[in-house]
């Protein structure tokens, strides 16, 4: 491709990100329609939920945000470091290789809204958290822990009111994933208002959504629960909790006091832009959308925060990664893998996404997750790290294939005696012998993957001459669809779920074909891949004590498959985009208190420990008014940032060599 026809396909994607951000600034953020003190408000964005939903697990839309603060979880984990963060259970350890014992703090109790429990002292007992497990496992939220010591009921033995025993099938004897799972932050609810509901709604209770709001729906003895907030209010777009006075943590020597914003609110917004104009104008406190052109922002408006002062700015939380239709001849080759892997120069790409990214380990495991890679050898990780080399690149596609009149043909079909012998790196349509570019899936809106992927295709059509293009979807269960049903060439996925799990966890949810049962993503094994060797080792991975020279075997083995097969390829290290402001509340997390601002305390039960220590460290600055709006300041700040954006895509184009 000539020089001048980069630029202006380069223009062309530029222009197409920047119209998605700019169509959004013809609507002003939505705010509460109710009235509460803003300096007592500490306001979130950043993570869909339904408003009215206070249901204590995670069932997609069905489970509110708001829930998160009224109930609370065991334990959670800092991502970090792996450090257990305890809240309802005081201590968990093993009492041998078959057994754990969790220890609940002393006095723990309900808060009664309605008239279900006798007073607002009623305990928070081993009862109600054999109860909730045994909920979860009705209501599939258990996923494989339930696979690792059998029928839930049987498996927690009830010591006393705050001591209770977990017991392991023997296969998994030290199992480490039995031990995270049960510090991933499962919420606890009270039996004596949930067994009436199961009684009341039961085998439906995946739909039920608890709203304390609706008199008709939830009656009074139902409002009950443990956390530092209560439903306050909701309408549509948004959810209001209050603090709960009567919270258990005021007498505990750990906490000792109530926390101090007396509401926490969350709001949806249309776009991410507008988000950042609710930070500008004070109407945000905390933002976990992608901002594009955040380092220039930062700049003018220094009252918006970022984890750390330089770069990178955010923590790296999940694998984002093209997933090749494998169904699909040459679609499913690993060598085509790594050469679309090899023009993918990384250090372009995180700067046209505003410096955030971090090189793709071939593992795909976050390079900030400690407790994810413990069972990580380095040494393999390194060996299968692909390298920016065009030249290599094409070396690649020549041992396997032809190029004629513009088109990659391969040298060989799908077998020996396959009667069309050669296959283009591209779509063909072989009744009017017309080629076709390949199709990347992403979603509408994303604007950081958004313009990864199209510099992606960019350098796939021009560098390669494998035609590539994006098609840009709006809604997950469309992307879902087509994925499940193979009608894709490539697609976008971005791997969080619950994001503080180990290795196994991850490599059951990406590639297991029983992934669903444990919340996997879409179309797994990921693209329809399969090796049977690799699927037999997630199980075989767990049955070795944690740590063991076995166990490490197993690990091992499992990473040689995948840099050999590359099965999917590492796009970015993904970072977790949040930013706060410290204009009415200070404290956030930081590097003298935490390592790393917990990712995505927002998008599941995994990381609410994480989210409720944030909240319960905040400290009120005194402030009443906000700061002068941004005006149309800020479209000047948002449209440097998609100048940028238009130059650092051109600036990659012209430093890639064909």
């Amino acid at each position: 491709m000539k020089k001048g026809n980069r630029v202006a396909t380069a223009i062309i994607i530029s222009i197409m990100v920047a119209a998605m951000i700019l169509s959004s600034f013809n609507m002003r953020p939505v705010v509460a329609q109710t009235t509460v003190p803003r300096n007592e408000t500490v306001w979130g964005a950043g993570f869909g939920m339904n408003t009215g939903s206070y249901q204590p697990w995670n069932v997609g839309a069905n489970q509110g945000w708001t829930t998160y603060l009224m109930y609370e979880p065991m334990f959670g984990t800092n991502v970090a470091t792996g450090e257990i963060i305890s809240w309802l259970g005081d201590s968990i350890e093993w009492l041998d290789d078959d057994t754990i014992q969790i220890t609940l703090r002393s006095d723990l109790h309900w808060t009664s809204i309605g008239s279900n429990l006798v007073s607002n002292t009623t305990a928070i007992t081993t009862d109600d958290v054999i109860f909730s497990f045994e909920i979860l496992q009705q209501t599939g939220q258990l996923g494989s822990l339930v696979q690792r010591i059998g029928d839930v009921s049987t498996a927690f033995e009830k010591v006393s009111d705050t001591v209770l025993n977990v017991h392991i099938l023997p296969a998994y004897a030290e199992s480490s994933e039995v031990y995270r799972q049960l510090t991933y932050g499962f919420l606890m609810f009270p039996e004596a208002v949930w067994s009436d509901i199961n009684a009341t709604y039961s085998g439906d209770l995946s739909t039920f959504t608890n709203d304390w709001q609706d008199t008709e729906m939830v009656p009074a003895k139902w409002r009950v629960a443990s956390g530092m907030y209560l439903p306050y209010f909701h309408d549509a777009t948004s959810t209001i909790g209050e603090v709960n006075d009567n919270w258990w943590g005021v007498d505990d020597t750990d906490f000792g006091r109530l926390p101090e914003p007396n509401y926490f609110g969350y709001t949806s917004y249309s776009s991410n832009e507008l988000a950042l104009l609710a930070m500008e104008g004070g109407d945000l406190d905390w933002d976990g959308n992608y901002l594009a052109g955040l380092s220039e922002v930062k700049v003018d408006f220094p009252n918006i925060v970022t984890y750390f002062d330089d770069l990178p700015f955010f923590p790296d939380k999940s694998p984002v990664m093209l997933v090749p239709n494998h169904k699909n001849y040459p679609l499913n080759q690993s060598w085509l893998h790594k050469a679309m892997a090899k023009v993918l120069n990384y250090s372009d790409m995180s700067a046209v996404s505003s410096g955030y990214l971090k090189d793709p380990s071939p593992m795909l495991i976050p390079a900030d997750d400690e407790s994810a890679r413990v069972l990580l050898n380095d040494t393999i990780e390194a060996k299968y790290a692909i390298e920016y080399n065009v030249a290599e690149a094409i070396a690649i596609l020549e041992t396997y294939c032809t190029f004629d009149e513009g088109v990659w043909w391969t040298k060989e079909g799908v077998t020996p005696s396959d009667p069309i012998q050669h296959y283009p790196l591209q779509e063909w349509n072989y009744a009017s012998n017309s080629t076709a570019p390949y199709t990347i899936l992403d979603f509408m809106g994303w604007t950081d993957v958004n313009a990864m992927d199209s510099v992606a295709a960019q350098a796939f059509s021009s560098l390669l001459n494998i035609q590539t293009q994006v098609e840009f979807i709006s809604g997950w269960g469309t992307v879902q669809v087509r994925m499940n049903n193979y009608n894709f060439d490539l697609a976008n996925m971005v791997m969080s779920g619950q994001i503080n799990m180990n290795m196994y966890e991850r490599y059951f949810q990406m590639f297991s074909p029983d992934s669903a049962s444990a919340g996997g993503g879409v179309n797994a094994p990921l693209g329809g891949w399969y090796n049977q060797t690799f699927i037999d080792n997630i199980e075989l991975l767990d049955t070795f004590p944690a740590g063991s020279a076995g166990q490490w075997a197993v690990a091992n083995e499992m990473q040689e498959i995948l840099g050999q097969e590359m099965p999917v390829i590492p796009l970015a290290g993904h970072a977790d985009w949040q930013i706060y402001s410290t204009t009415y509340w200070t404290n956030w997390p930081n590097s003298v208190t935490n390592p790393m601002l917990p990712s995505s305390p927002f998008a599941g039960t995994t990381q609410n420990a994480n989210l409720l220590a944030i909240v319960f460290g905040l400290e009120a600055t005194g402030a009443t008014t906000p700061p002068p709006p941004g005006g149309d300041y800020t479209l000047l700040i948002v449209g440097a940032g998609i100048a940028i954006l238009a130059i650092a895509v051109v600036v990659v184009i012209f430093k890639r060599k064909s």
